[in-house]
């Protein structure tokens, strides 16, 4: 008897892994009108993976800006990315040396278009 319960248990979890669709953010998800809610009041845009491969396949003059840990870039990123960490700490006000850092990657075109990704959206 026990060895048919543990067939039947293997065979549920078999199952759950297989039904179980991947986990993504879209424009389903609970946050996203936050999120624009956010971009439209301090002023930019959001974009999806659609529109991030449309942008990098444009050619557009533009920055793509890894904001994450230094570790997380080198296991990998977006090709033509460079990275400066952004923490929590940065939303309200960048750091001298933080500030000279992004200066020195937009370049000296102010107009140049800024482009940010993060693994957390925050």
């Amino acid at each position: 008897m026990p060895r048919n319960i543990t067939c039947v248990a293997w065979l549920l979890l078999a199952f759950c892994v297989l039904a179980a669709r991947p986990a993504r953010a879209d424009e389903n998800e609970v946050w996203w009108a936050s999120a624009q809610a956010e971009a439209k009041r301090d002023d930019y845009r959001l974009i999806d993976d659609n529109g991030l491969k449309e942008l990098v396949g444009s050619g557009a003059d533009m920055v793509l800006l890894d904001a994450r840990a230094d570790y997380e870039f080198v296991a990998g990123h977006i090709p033509g990315a460079v990275n400066l960490e952004f923490d929590l700490g940065d939303d309200l006000a960048l750091s001298p040396e933080k500030r000279q850092a992004l200066d020195a990657l937009m370049g000296p075109d102010k107009d140049r278009m800024l482009v940010i990704y993060c693994r957390s959206f925050r």
